[in-house]
């Protein structure tokens, strides 16, 4: 083993790591990785930077930003609003709902998808007095499952077949060099159909009839606040002037309040808890309560006895309401302090409650530190709705926006032109003429006023843009350093004992599968698509084909944990989700998908 190979392998051990235990921001952790491989000479700069060029890394963020302006045009919210209905039964909504999602994703991706049915969905559970338990993650299954029936259905796809046609690894592996001489925009986008269709059928039928029996029952976030004690917190403080200060807890009343219980108090740098009877209020002390919606309201109503820490405190005005929203991935407040995250200003709203992982959290709200998936409890004003709507930091999972008139001819050329560059590309009319063709279509979103030029910036991750980008050049460390052919001997020499293809081809989809649910699926294809075409070649085997589709599904198909794929995080705070319930669910859809993957590709491609 030589020393850059240790190096690699140790750099990887730290991405992962990194990611999975949130030591930094995504970002900053493959920024880290990939300077250390520069530095010590195992990357070029040419690596580094040429996944900015990547013309499939491009067509990624050119299909998310035009997923997000059909998000906009309220069409697919129409459509969505329309076949979900009060009449249906849990069984009938769940499999309409599941059919819906899973014909949306792979044209529109399944991410935008989820977006815009997760208000729904969750709406018509709180309306049949169901908990959104039992319905938000096979949402985000469905999505999952369909999204990976296309090329352009999910990112991880995209990115993969980008691995596929990149001119370093066409230079460096002859097999890619000649998949790409025959196929120059990469995988065909419905080469994935075949497999994924069937599976996606199985899938949902598992999720039907087994998956909704292991899912658990919890209240929604707002009934839980409005009906547990414990389980949401809210802070005030004892200001100057108070007329709590120098009486007992006793004395000041604090002790039987209308569904409200003190459950702390702060002085200083000391924490008082459980709360006795006897203990007096002092100036300046911190009150932490929990309980109902309404009484917590009635607190803020008197400021002379106690107020709002400054970051939550809203102005008095007539219209103010409590709202639900899970902070994305993409927010701009993750990994900032409530107390530094100038919510009121930016949102015309405060932060009043946080819930993480179905559990309160204890403390002074304002040192909280915002996570990806964390259910937000808002305090909103008027302002509040119009300034959201644009915004990408988080999803709405209740009050639901109105579904407002759309233009049809304007959505028809739009969803037109998208489906028409598919199409040119399906059939290869020329090279880069999908890239081409979304330019185009993007282009005519601003003069036809379907969206504004502001809205196509802020849609456009550049965040995700240059993780992806550093995905690619990780990837290349991996071949450089020749630790491809050393992995891909130890999977041979793993598999030796079953002298079959099938064998190696199993271990590619778990070694993917396994890193997609402790970094992220981005990551995960990323270290092993070298790995999985440096093993074909010590095979003899010359069509790189079915162990691209291999990485790829195992990639896209991560449902046993929250944080590898994004729809799974989504749906981890409004559905009150524990990290166990993933596995429950997840686990057998995991084996019932890896055996048909497997199964299939070996069948079509007579491995």
């Amino acid at each position: 083993m030589t020393t850059q190979v240790i190096i690699v392998i140790l750099c990887i051990t730290f991405l992962v790591i990194g990611l999975y235990r949130e030591l930094f921001r995504p970002l900053l952790t493959f920024l880290i990785v990939v300077i250390a491989l520069f530095l010590f000479g195992i990357i070029s700069i040419n690596d580094v930077i040429g996944g900015l060029a990547n013309e499939q890394l491009i067509i990624i963020m050119l299909l998310l930003i035009l997923s997000d302006v059909i998000k906009k045009t309220n069409a697919i919210d129409a459509i969505v609003q329309r076949l979900f209905h009060q009449g249906l039964t849990y069984k009938g909504f769940m499999a309409r709902m599941m059919f819906t999602v899973s014909n949306l994703a792979p044209w529109f991706h399944n991410t935008p998808v989820v977006a815009i049915a997760m208000p729904h969905v969750y709406t018509w559970a709180k309306k049949k007095g169901i908990s959104p338990s039992k319905v938000m993650l096979p949402l985000s299954y469905a999505t999952m499952l369909g999204g990976a029936m296309t090329l352009i259905g999910t990112s991880t796809n995209m990115f993969v077949n980008g691995l596929a046609i990149d001119n370093t690894y066409c230079k460096n592996f002859k097999v890619l060099a000649d998949f790409k001489a025959l196929h120059p925009s990469g995988v065909p986008i419905f080469s994935f159909t075949p497999i994924g269709f069937p599976l996606a059928i199985i899938g949902i039928l598992y999720l039907l009839y087994i998956g909704t029996k292991l899912l658990p029952s919890r209240k929604d976030a707002l009934a839980d606040f409005n009906e547990k004690t414990r389980e949401y917190m809210v802070e005030t403080q004892v200001p100057i002037g108070s007329s709590l200060i120098g009486k007992s807890i006793e004395q000041a009343n604090l002790r039987n309040l209308r569904g409200l219980f003190l459950v702390e108090i702060v002085r200083g740098d000391e924490s008082l808890g459980p709360v006795s009877p006897e203990e007096v209020i002092e100036q300046g002390d911190i009150l932490i309560f929990a309980g109902e919606t309404d009484t917590i309201l009635d607190l803020m109503k008197n400021p002379k006895d106690l107020i709002l820490p400054k970051f939550s405190d809203m102005p008095k005005r007539e219209f103010m309401e409590v709202k639900e929203l899970v902070l994305s991935n993409r927010s701009s407040l993750a990994g900032l302090k409530i107390r530094e995250a100038n919510f009121r200003g930016k949102y015309d709203a405060a932060i009043i409650a946080v819930n993480r992982d179905g559990e309160r959290l204890t403390g002074k709200i304002g040192e909280v530190e915002l996570r990806p998936g964390d259910l937000l409890l808002i305090l909103a004003g008027s302002d509040f709705k119009g300034i959201a709507d644009n915004s990408n930091d988080f999803y709405f999972i209740s009050d639901g926006k109105e579904i407002k008139r759309y233009n049809k001819l304007k959505v028809a050329i739009l969803i037109g032109g998208i489906v028409l560059s598919f199409l040119l590309s399906a059939f290869e009319v020329m090279p880069g003429i999908l890239l081409i063709g979304l330019v185009l279509v993007l282009c005519l979103c601003v003069p036809l006023k379907i969206v504004k030029f502001n809205e196509i910036q802020r849609s456009a991750d550049l965040e995700l843009f240059l993780i992806l980008a550093m995905s690619l050049a990780i990837g290349k460390a991996i071949h450089n350093s020749k630790a491809d052919e050393l992995f891909a001997g130890w999977l041979i020499g793993g598999f030796e004992g079953f002298h079959s293809n099938i064998a190696i081809l199993f271990g590619i989809y778990l070694m993917t599968n396994i890193l997609a649910m402790f970094a992220t699926n981005k990551t995960a294809v990323a270290i092993t698509f070298p790995i999985a075409i440096a093993t074909m070649m010590k095979l003899g085997l010359t069509d790189p084909t079915p162990f691209i589709l291999c990485v790829a599904l195992a990639g896209c198909a991560e449902f046993m944990t929250p944080f590898g794929y994004q729809t799974n995080l989504m749906v981890y705070g409004p559905g009150g989700y524990k990290f166990i319930d993933y596995i429950k669910v997840g686990f057998g859809l995991t084996i019932l998908y890896m055996i048909g993957v497997v199964a299939m590709i070996s069948w079509i491609y007579h491995l």
